[in-house]
């Protein structure tokens, strides 16, 4: 009897490791404190009407390439490519012929695709 329950309890034993091996293998490995990022990713601001909000963080090169927007979806007619700064995704640019090309909320504008490529960004996929 005694025998039994030392092999129950290993069994038990067993498979809580189980358990919490598997649980934790679609976690990702936590990062060196020691690592720096290679760009920031966004930088907090409040908006003219109060409220807060981020704003990506344009790469130094794309602003001396590119102009502001005009509006919360607009660019300029001499720079109508938005470039948009994402942080799963990457820099992208969006033309006018983009899906929902009108409602990207652009960081940065270019005037053509070729500028847009020399600041580091790159088409959507």
């Amino acid at each position: 009897m005694n025998t039994q329950i030392k092999l129950r309890r290993f069994s038990i034993g067993l498979t809580l490791l189980a358990v919490l091996m598997l649980a934790s293998c679609g976690q990702k490995p936590e990062e060196s404190a020691t690592t720096t990022p290679e760009k920031p990713t966004a930088v907090s601001q409040v908006k003219p009407n109060g409220q807060s909000g981020t704003n990506a963080a344009i790469p130094a090169e794309a602003q001396k390439l590119g102009v502001k927007p005009q509006g919360e979806t607009t660019c300029p007619s001499n720079a109508p490519i938005k470039g948009k700064v994402t942080k799963k995704r990457g820099d992208i640019y969006h033309t006018a012929k983009s899906p929902d090309y009108a409602k990207v909320k652009p960081d940065i504008c270019f005037k053509d695709t070729t500028t847009a490529e020399k600041a580091g960004f790159k088409a959507p996929k």
